[in-house]
């Protein structure tokens, strides 16, 4: 379990999950460049993250094996690499693609610049070197604290480019999605320029001779395990956000028709001849998942059409009793409202049932009815009156 919550743990496979989503868009659209390079950049943060996953106790050797060397620097150039295939996707939505093309190409030469920089010190320095640097002993290593120190700049000057193309695109977006998704980014953005300030206050702090009495590890790796999901969710969120939302509509759309089930099958049990099917589900009546929509537009209307029915054997003095109830006396007045409703309806079923008529006051004398034209607030009135109803 303890393994599960490990900071890379949870990065690398929210990083996995992000670019298999992505595959099958890239399957459908292999000529759009920005969908092609946000792909490209998850499989490199998740190759880079799983990779971090092999060196787990690598220092407990001294000195650290070539091995953990090589994979610490693949895992670099991983990263390095998908930062700049992520700003390279924001390029491509946001330019002409001449513009874009010639910007990317740009950065493109920067990157190498950079991999080169930071490669080479780590590739010569000394056993001893490397795996001071890799225990964070910044002040015995100053090859490989050249070749960290240069990851670390670059990367912060990346996510800071496109950090704010995100958040200045976040306030311009018109759907809903796509501007959750670039806040989102830019929230992990934002940390990950912080992981890139804590990370170079502990090699300069330590270069200096005053290392900072903390373990870096410890405040980094929770930094990344927070700034690659934020990052990639807020890339990725726009292609799987509304269909999120469709399964959250539709959960409480179901979630409404069962709890309407009870008082719709009262009021139309008395008044079959309100009722009008679409067909019988294999579910039954209450649990139906087919034509959901039209079956509790259909539950709305016979609901009001066997409360119109009903209406000769209810009285308004059950509907006062029930204002004052001390239950629902602190309610909002429409939740008491919905509640005097239900407690009419009920007694006016009893009636019903007993061929009772109850005594009427004229015309006007019962409530006016509180639906409007308006499906959702009839469904946010009628859930009121169902969980005050007991007929």
């Amino acid at each position: 379990m303890t393994v599960l919550l490990d900071p890379t743990v949870i990065s690398s496979a929210v990083a996995t999950l992000c670019a298999l989503h992505l595959l099958v868009k890239v399957v459908r659209k292999p000529d759009n460049r920005a969908l092609r390079s946000v792909w490209l950049a998850t499989h490199c943060f998740a190759a880079g993250l799983c990779l971090g996953l092999l060196n787990y106790g690598a220092e407990s050797t001294r000195p650290v094996p070539d091995i953990t060397r090589w994979t610490a620097i693949t895992q670099h150039v991983l990263s390095m690499t998908g930062v700049y295939l992520g700003y390279s996707a924001y390029v491509w939505m946001a330019r002409e693609h001449d513009d874009a093309a010639r910007h990317v190409r740009r950065h493109g030469i920067g990157l190498v610049v950079a991999l080169v920089t930071a490669v080479v010190p780590v590739v010569v320095a000394s056993p001893e070197d490397y795996t001071a640097a890799h225990v964070a002993d910044y002040g015995h290593a100053p090859l490989s604290s050249i070749y960290l120190a240069v990851f670390t700049g670059y990367i912060a000057v990346l996510v800071g480019c496109t950090g704010r193309l995100s958040w200045t695109w976040s306030r311009l977006a018109d759907e809903p999605w796509i501007r959750r998704g670039l806040v989102v980014g830019t929230a992990g953005y934002a940390l990950a320029a912080v992981y890139c300030a804590v990370r170079t206050t502990f090699i300069v702090r330590a270069v200096l001779g005053a290392p900072v009495g903390v373990k870096e590890g410890a405040v980094t790796g929770w930094l990344i395990a927070a700034a690659v999901p934020f990052m990639l969710v807020g890339i990725t969120v726009p292609g799987w956000g509304p269909r999120l939302s469709a399964a959250l509509r539709w959960g409480s759309m179901h979630r409404t028709h069962r709890r309407l089930h009870p008082l719709w099958l009262a009021l139309t049990s008395a008044n079959p001849h309100v009722r009008m099917s679409i067909g019988p589900s294999r579910l039954g009546e209450k649990w139906a998942v087919d034509n959901l929509p039209l079956r509790l537009h259909l539950r709305v209307v016979q609901i009001w059409d066997a409360r119109r029915a009903l209406l000769d054997h209810c009285d308004t003095a059950d509907y006062d009793r029930a204002l004052d109830d001390p239950r629902v006396r602190a309610k909002a007045p429409d939740v008491r409202a919905a509640f005097a409703e239900a407690a009419m309806l009920t007694a006016g079923l009893r009636r019903h049932r007993a061929g009772e008529p109850a005594p009427r006051r004229g015309p006007d004398a019962l409530p006016a009815l509180a639906g409007t034209a308006d499906l959702a607030a009839n469904v946010t009135w009628l859930r009121h009156v169902a969980a005050g109803f007991s007929g």
